[in-house]
């Protein structure tokens, strides 16, 4: 028996997979999901602060110490400042250490019934990890109370000098005690190391460090491309670690030495209990010269040492103290702007983020460049900003790797370019940040959904970028095109601003509500956005449509909604601007359609609840003369609803055809194999079903019209071509095609042969010039499996300019597999008499037992010229059954849009039909199109379709027991017939046998 879904065909294909899938990193800020709620998993959120009344009116003269610390929470751009519980006494305070858990203490000196060391002892027997710490007033009370490096009772020991700020400060430094083991391990923070033993220092030095810090984590969090990255931004910023021991401070620097961005060190501290004088030297000497350093001493003798080492120093002493901290944080570190400099200090630009960077490498003087990598300046500002992996792209490289300064901005744009395009790779961007110029990338405008397309392609992107799945191709390429998402909500506003809620229930035809919608107006701050996205983007481009229910596992609503594609090549920039909002409001339009609401009534859905996201992307593609097309395009599943022999349902199909997919999705002639078996190409067994068979058509982009007018339809510019079209586009057919020589009745796969071009793929499929069945198989099997499901991918190439085909996936979607066995009965010529229909290539499951109509096309009265009028007589009489379920019978493909392979009905004209059955036409045979969007909607919706193929006895219709009834109502090709008895329909998915028992139930 078939499994539910398509699955990879052998375990070692389904193990492949997981690992691809378990390989991926998600501890990145290019991937989708941020570690940002994992870091950061301590906070402070509960202090308890114990000080006598005078030293609570001290912390409240100027306002409440909570009101202190939320202002400096508020001012810096953090959330959930923690509460703060005032305690007079310690006998109170240490009352409510047994009652209640806290993060921190703070307690001051004045306390009258216990001595503050003795104090901090007592409340470690209560809570003895919580930490401790000694707030002073004074600085003569900081030796009564602090001695370098120990801790009995007090963790701490500040001194308060008015200054809010130093709360923030103690609060931060204690959180990144806790937090920087797990920080640094799974999410690479980096870590400053502070090196002082004096309380009165520390005070000052660590509330300017962390406001710094928060002040560069503001400025980043505002340029962060979504609102997971502003997350991550704010969690991952640098922590600051107090050292005030030698011995501390070497433990730490060995302990972090991959995460330390930069050291801040005093000059004399305790070493091996005593006082060395040259403690912050012996340090230095054991670290990385690379690792910046600031030497600061109230000892202006250690400055001509500090610069033996090379190292910046400043006096304690001196008035420009915090001027020369801030400066060193600023142009050492990475904090704020980086400053381009000539060697002799003239400032020749400057850059607040990676964007403007790039733009002042590729114009500062080279001589700047070098001034800059021989103090490895570029690596410390991107480590001070979060970009590790630039840095270290960095770091290794010295000056004398390149020729010159020229070599050197031309290495410096590639990784910062690389860089940019990675980490947009992935991730849903904010428009603000134009990621749309990379490929790969999700840019979203406006709040709301994607949509379901829209989904589908961030899913797929973000897979691919977590996998590093593409590489495994090299320079055969396999590609997502960038997309620029207009999301729902600005689709909310645009039905609310011109006043459309109403367009439903006007009974409007479909050209009425295109003229309506072209006559509204979209937000000015939408066309400013798509002015600047056509400022980028030259190429020609994709409008479709995602709404809300596009694509989903139960309601696909393929090929439902409108596409547009648009050259994008006019000489009028207004022209170009109009065509594309046309475009957008067309696809908001087709959400009113008559076959938008006739689907959408077989659903549990209404019109009310869907809203449309709009997807533009890159056509897929290249130019030929004055058309644009792909290289091949088509339709991949990875489960196969009708196998024939040697195939299985598991080795998926895939629809491939010459030019744009149109023809595989709407219906039409094309080549059809399986990814596993590619050898095996269905309908391609004899020159003959070659011949019949084989593309006759194929699909551009006309790139000549600038004056078309998309109000004619979705094909308004696209122009329909046949395959002698393209005998001069050498590059496509060395791909595509083969030679048919009529003398000889034989196909022969060299360019340079006399005959006609027939497309085979054969240099693909037959000689395996370029790897796409293995690519495809690859594709459906890591989706299915990330998706859980069977999956259904649309794809495209272009030729590289090497004239190597490049593919590209342009979206997904689930598809429904089979999710119980129904018994259908194998044939047997003696229980003929029981079937109206029964075939072994049917698809659905379940059984249908409340049909008593049948409305089928004469086989005596149908004529391949009607189709059309064909579909317009079954919608005449669709439209009379109000919502009573029937069977619909009759020649050729459904559906489609080739009006000679069978009956292009649209769903409005069938939206009461609820099983299909599909004959063979007399003078042609018709393969079924499963990559449709007609045949992705009824395998969806769980309509029975049977295929009725009069090559084997087990296929029939029982037609003389169908003529023989009395018709209810017929026109000129079609009879509606209703029964006194409903007849039972019977669908077994797994084994693709259907029947339609003549004797149901009443």
């Amino acid at each position: 028996m078939a499994p539910e879904t398509g699955t990879p065909s052998s375990k070692k294909d389904i193990d492949g997979m997981k690992d691809i899938l378990n390989s991926g990193e998600t501890n990145h800020i290019a991937g989708i999901f941020y570690p940002a709620h994992d870091l950061m998993p301590f906070r402070i959120r509960d202090i308890l602060l114990v000080a006598s009344l005078y030293d609570a009116f001290i912390l409240e003269e100027d306002r409440g110490l909570s009101e202190q610390i939320f202002g400096e929470y508020l001012s810096l751009g953090i959330s959930s400042p923690p509460r703060v519980k005032l305690v007079p006494t310690a006998e109170k305070a240490l009352e409510e250490l047994k009652k209640k858990r806290y993060d921190l203490v703070i307690t001051m000196t004045h306390l009258f019934d216990s001595d503050p060391m003795e104090f901090g002892r007592k409340i470690k027997k209560i809570q003895s990890d919580v930490p401790v710490v000694l707030l002073v007033t004074e600085a003569r009370e900081v030796r009564r109370y602090y001695s370098p490096g120990e801790r009995e009772g007090i963790d701490r020991v500040f001194l308060w000098t008015g200054d809010s700020a130093l709360f923030l400060a103690i609060i931060k430094l204690f959180e990144d005690m806790k937090n920087v083991d797990h920080d640094t391990r799974y999410g690479s923070v980096r870590v400053i190391l502070l090196v002082e033993d004096s309380p009165q220092y520390y005070s000052i030095f660590l509330p300017l460090m962390y406001k710094e810090i928060m002040v560069q984590t503001q400025m980043l969090i505002e340029e962060s491309a979504n609102e997971q990255e502003k997350v991550w931004r704010k969690r991952a910023r640098p922590k600051i670690l107090l050292a005030e021991t030698y011995e501390d401070a070497l433990s730490v620097y060995r302990r972090y030495k991959e995460y330390i961005i930069g050291v801040i060190t005093d000059v004399s501290y305790p070493r091996e209990g005593k006082k060395d004088n040259n403690a912050g030297f012996r340090l230095i000497s054991n670290m990385d010269p690379d690792i910046p350093v600031l030497v600061q001493s109230s000892q202006p003798e250690h400055r001509k040492k500090a610069e033996d080492f090379g190292v910046p120093f400043v006096d304690k002493n001196s008035d420009d103290l915090i001027y020369e901290f801030r400066r060193f944080l600023k142009e050492k570190l990475g904090f704020g702007r980086f400053v381009f400099r000539l060697p002799d200090g003239p400032v020749v630009g400057e850059a607040s983020n990676i964007r403007e960077f790039i733009e002042m490498v590729k114009t500062v003087p080279a001589e700047s460049l070098i001034y800059h990598g021989r103090r490895n300046q570029f690596s410390s500002w991107l480590l001070a900003r979060g970009e590790i992996e630039l840095a270290r792209r960095l770091r290794p490289k010295k000056i004398s790797d390149f020729d010159d300064g020229e070599e050197m901005r031309s290495y410096l744009i590639r990784v910062f370019e690389e860089g940019e395009k990675k980490k947009s790779r992935g991730v849903i961007s904010d428009f603000s940040t134009k990621a749309f110029i990379y490929e790969g990338t999700i840019t979203r405008f406006g709040g709301g959904s994607l949509g379901g397309k829209g989904r589908g392609i961030a899913f797929l992107t973000y897979l691919f970028q977590k996998t590093n799945f593409p590489a495994r191709y090299g320079r055969y390429g396999l590609h997502i095109p960038s997309a620029f998402v207009i999301a729902t909500d600005e689709f909310d506003n645009f039905i609310e601003a011109n006043d459309l809620h109403d367009i439903r229930n006007k009974g409007l035809s479909d050209r009425d509500i295109m003229e309506i919608f072209i006559r509204a107006e979209l937000s000015e701050h939408l066309m400013g956005a798509l002015k600047e996205y056509l400022s980028f983007v030259r190429e020609p481009i994709a409008v479709r449509s995602s709404s809300l229910f596009e694509d989903s596992y139960n309601q696909p609503f393929a090929g439902i909604y409108s596409t547009y594609l648009l050259p994008n090549n006019e000489k009028s920039e207004e022209l170009r601007l109009k065509h594309l909002s046309d475009a957008i409001k067309l696809v908001y339009a087709s959400t009113y359609f008559r076959r938008a609401r006739a689907y959408i009534k077989t659903t549990l859905h209404t019109t009310d609840e869907d809203k449309m996201a709009v997807v533009i992307q890159k056509l897929v593609g290249n130019r030929f003369d004055d058309v644009f097309y792909p290289v091949f395009s088509g339709v991949a599943q990875s489960y196969n609803f009708y196998p024939q022999h040697p195939l299985k349902r598991e080795d998926g199909i895939v629809n491939l055809a010459l030019g744009l997919g149109k023809i595989v999705v709407e219906g039409g002639n094309f080549l059809t194999f399986s990814p596993r078996r590619p050898q095996v190409i269905l309908g391609f067994s004899s020159i003959k079903e070659i011949l019949n068979n084989a593309q006759n058509i194929f699909y551009a982009l006309d790139m000549t019209d600038e004056d078309f007018d998309l109000k004619k339809g979705e094909d308004s510019t696209i122009r329909k071509l046949y395959i002698s079209d393209a005998e001069n586009h050498r590059d496509i057919m060395k791909w595509t095609a083969s030679i048919y020589d009529p003398q000889d009745d034989v196909l022969r796969d060299s360019m340079d042969a006399e005959g006609y071009r027939i497309i085979t793929f054969a240099p693909i499929l037959k000689y395996d010039m370029y790897p796409l069945p293995r690519m495809l198989k690859d594709v459906l099997d890591l989706c299915q499996m990330a998706m859980g499901g069977a999956v259904e991918i649309e794809f495209a190439a272009r030729l590289n300019d090497e004239g190597y085909p490049e593919l590209h996936i342009l979206q997904i979607r689930p598809i429904l597999t089979m999710k119980r066995h129904i018994d259908v009965e194998s044939f047997a010529p003696e229980n003929r008499e029981k079937y109206l229909v029964y075939s072994n290539s049917a698809l659905g499951n379940g059984v249908l037992t409340n049909i008593r109509d049948i409305v089928f096309v004469h086989r005596k009265r149908f004529e391949r010229s009607k189709t059309t009028e064909i579909a317009g007589e079954i919608g005449h009489i669709n439209s009379m059954l109000e919502e009573a379920p029937y069977i619909l019978i009759g020649p050729g493909r459904w559906g489609t849009k080739d009006r000679w392979l069978g009956i292009p009905v649209e769903w409005d004209q069938i939206s009461n039909t609820r099983v299909m059955v599909e004959t063979p036409m007399e003078d042609l045979r018709v393969e079924f199109s499963q990559g449709s969007h007609f045949f992705h909607n009824i395998a969806c919706l769980n309509i029975p379709y049977l295929t009725v193929d009069y090559r084997t006895d087990e296929n029939f219709i029982d037609w003389e027991w169908l003529e023989n009834l009395t018709p209810t109502d017929e026109t000129e090709h079609v009879v509606h017939i209703r029964l006194e008895r409903a007849l039972e329909v019977r669908v077994n998915g797994n084994t693709g046998r259907g029947a339609i028992l003549k004797e149901g139930e009443n």
